[in-house]
């Protein structure tokens, strides 16, 4: 036989993947080639993570065939995967907290129970794999200490660490800031030099853009299309995505007219958890009114995450007063607040999400309260409210009693976005709302978000899309090490203006 051009070092045929009677994959086919990024592209629920978790050996129970470096296998357990040379980082991180980075990078690395344990060495290591994605951290740390962008980085590193051929990579810039995506996206372009094939998931188009070589487009466990990038225009891709194409987003409109402030917040300082570095955030007030969307901005480390889990309870204060309402939250908890009316939505979904519960319980656990009497749970009209508020966000699962880990990240996110609707709140917390959510559904969280500021609902929201934040908000706060460094109101928005001030650099016209 006369080979036609170099072979596939991964390749998909024929495809299928079932779960009852829903079909989360139909026949699919798809080829990843060495020294390629191939971005694999659809909403959620089309069949992303179903088929990631096939090449990771995650689903052992499939139709088809996969194909690794020309061989035909069928992997027993993620451990099979990573012997044959695929390393995934899944979208939610598989790092053990109480375990140092070390440990985490190295574990399963290590030989034989029997080898000779050289603790200098693997801490040299350690070091050398984190330096290849930019952290200079120590390693002997617990990774529960972390922030979550590092602990994502982590992630990576612990990854590039197995010197796998193929990488398999799902929404690796969800919580970085630009800078740290930057690095990681040339450390990506490096491994397609040397010959490694990248298989991307990513929901941003300025990232698919930016790396992809060729395009895979899957809509409801079907290969719609694939096609090298640059024949692939940005409106094709999210027709192909979505299967229509979108709307423009709901004009933001001035919040209503107000006697007073929903939200006052007065000298709010916090501290840095464990002793470590200085505070989180000194002296911050800040003041949202009915109706109102504020965004909040910075550098990784601003302080900007800090506010919203201080003004939840989930954070103690050091100092400072917070009055919603007119009423003075003097020792507020998460239950306090949302019995208040506040409700905050985490950047962390394993903060947000009982992944062992159903989607419906999961949506249903912050409004028990509010469907219950007498001790009594009315049933009936709780699975109402749960099935409105979820078809609003046009929830993507085979059935609202399956496990929340059962669904793909950007679902799971659409399910911690309803627990949090469902409450009815007046001031909403939003911690990177879009995180791993399609470019459809993105669309359905701005208008969600424009209406309930019609409604009189006050959003307060940490977004590291900046173009994100200028569509969304009347006014973006600015943080820099734990305090405001500047506010711009919605006619002085610029990313130059935005990113200048996050910068210290206080006339804003810095390149």
């Amino acid at each position: 036989m006369v080979s036609s051009g170099p072979s596939p070092i991964v390749s998909l045929t024929m495809v299928s993947k079932s779960f009852g009677r829903t079909r989360a994959l139909d026949e699919v086919s798809l080829d990843l080639m060495a020294g390629e990024i191939h971005v694999l592209a659809g909403e959620n629920g089309a069949g992303k993570s179903t088929l990631i978790r096939i090449l990771s050996g995650s689903h052992q129970a499939y139709q088809g065939e996969l194909r690794v470096a020309g061989r035909q296998l069928r992997f027993a357990g993620p451990q099979d995967a990573f012997r044959a040379g695929v390393a995934t980082i899944h979208q939610e991180l598989s790092l053990v907290g109480p375990m140092s980075v070390a440990d985490n990078l190295l574990m399963g690395q290590r030989g034989s129970a029997w080898a000779l344990v050289r603790p200098a060495a693997e801490l040299e290591r350690a070091r050398r794999v984190l330096a290849a994605v930019g952290l200079d951290i120590d390693p002997t740390r617990l990774v529960e200490t972390f922030p979550l962008a590092t602990r994502q980085l982590i992630e990576v590193a612990r990854a590039l660490a197995q010197d796998a051929q193929v990488l398999v990579m799902d929404e690796p810039t969800s919580a970085l800031s630009e800078a740290e995506a930057e690095h990681l996206f040339e450390r990506i372009e490096t491994l397609r030099e040397q010959g490694h094939g990248v298989l991307y998931i990513s929901h941003r188009m300025e990232e698919i853009e930016r790396l992809a070589d060729r395009i895979s487009v899957l809509r409801d466990g079907r290969l719609v299309t694939t096609a090298r990038a640059s024949e692939l225009s940005r409106d094709a891709l999210v027709r192909a995505m979505v299967g229509r194409d979108l709307t423009g987003v709901a004009k933001l409109e001035p919040p209503p007219a107000a006697d007073a402030p929903l939200l006052d917040v007065a000298g709010l300082s916090v501290e840095a958890p464990h002793g470590q570095g200085g505070p989180l955030v000194s002296d911050l007030s800040l003041s949202l009114w009915p109706g109102e969307v504020v965004g909040l901005a910075g550098l990784q480390g601003s302080g900007a995450a800090a506010v919203l889990y201080a003004l939840f309870g989930a954070l103690p204060r050091a100092a400072g007063h917070i009055t919603l309402a007119g009423h003075r939250l003097d020792s507020p908890s998460p239950k306090t607040c949302i019995d208040s009316g506040m409700v905050l939505l985490s950047g962390d979904r394993e903060l947000s999400l009982v992944r062992e519960l159903s989607a419906h319980d999961n949506v249903a656990l912050s409004s028990l309260p509010t469907f219950s009497s007498l001790g009594w749970l009315r049933q009936q009209q709780l699975r109402r409210a749960v099935q409105q508020t979820t078809a609003k966000l046009r929830l993507s699962c085979p059935s609202l009693d399956a496990p929340t880990s059962q669904l793909s990240g950007g679902n799971q996110q659409k399910v911690a976005l309803a627990r949090c609707l469902l409450t009815e709140p007046r001031l909403l917390l939003l911690d990177e709302p879009t995180r791993g959510i399609d470019v459809g559904a993105k669309q359905d969280v701005y208008e969600l978000v424009s209406r309930l500021a019609k409604r009189g609902v006050a959003v307060l929201l940490l977004a590291s899309e900046l173009d994100e934040l200028m569509l969304l908000c009347h006014r973006i706060v600015v943080l820099a090490r734990g305090k405001v460094v500047a506010e711009h109101h919605r006619e002085q928005f610029s990313r130059r203006r935005l990113i200048a001030s996050a910068m210290g650099d206080d006339d804003g016209e810095a390149a």
